[in-house]
């Protein structure tokens, strides 16, 4: 059984060039319609909840936008992948927490065999416990905010994929009402089917770059 991700993700191809989707995704940061704040930095960007609305598990949407060919012989499309995280701060609090956890608990491995190779009670695995469920705890929390986020999380993917679509002229027929599921797999990949809105009709299930 996988463990649901602390930073869960999706991703999915978009039948646009990447200097077309980049500037698509970049007007999201000028669209009053869109409750939603941001930064860029050449084929990455950044999507966030304005202050106002923003609390202390409000999600940050990292995205990157790279060029992909299905085949030798297809045109050049975008790969679009997302990475939700909670604010950056406490994201490193997180992982310099962790980070001490993985030290404490090395050590008192280390000295625990010391104390076998010494004939003595390995006490020190003792210390085990406690830092274990320290780290369970905290994994809950992030979860646990992962639920708090979920609405801000839907409207950054959606207003993602929405502005992909209407700006390119590509209707999307279907795709995932929940892609954030924090019980499905860090490497889900949402299947969106897109179409023309002409008459064409060209259909595309976007595939995982390999």
């Amino acid at each position: 059984m996988q463990l649901p991700p602390m930073r869960p993700k999706f991703e999915f191809t978009f039948p646009i060039v990447p200097d077309h989707a980049i500037e698509l995704l970049e007007s999201i940061m000028d669209n009053n319609d869109h409750p939603i704040e941001g930064r860029s930095a050449g084929n990455h960007l950044m999507l966030v909840i304005p202050i106002k609305d923003r609390h202390f598990w409000s999600p940050w949407l990292n995205l990157e936008a790279r060029p992909y060919k299905p085949n030798p012989d297809s045109e050049l499309i975008t790969h679009i992948k997302g990475r939700f995280s909670p604010n950056p701060s406490v994201w490193t609090g997180f992982m310099m927490t962790y980070s001490s956890l993985a030290v404490l608990a090395f050590l008192a491995v280390i000295f625990a065999f010391s104390q076998i190779m010494m004939d003595d009670s390995p006490w020190a695995l003792q210390a085990l416990i406690p830092l274990a469920i320290i780290a369970g705890v905290m994994y809950w929390s992030s979860l646990v905010g992962q639920k708090l986020a979920q609405e801000q999380m839907q409207l950054l993917y959606r207003v993602t994929l929405e502005t992909l679509a209407d700006g390119s002229g590509i209707q999307v027929l279907n795709h995932p009402t929940d892609p954030i599921d924090s019980h499905q797999s860090e490497h889900a990949i949402p299947e969106i089917t897109l179409v023309k809105t002409d008459s064409s009709a060209l259909e595309t299930n976007p595939d995982p770059v390999p």
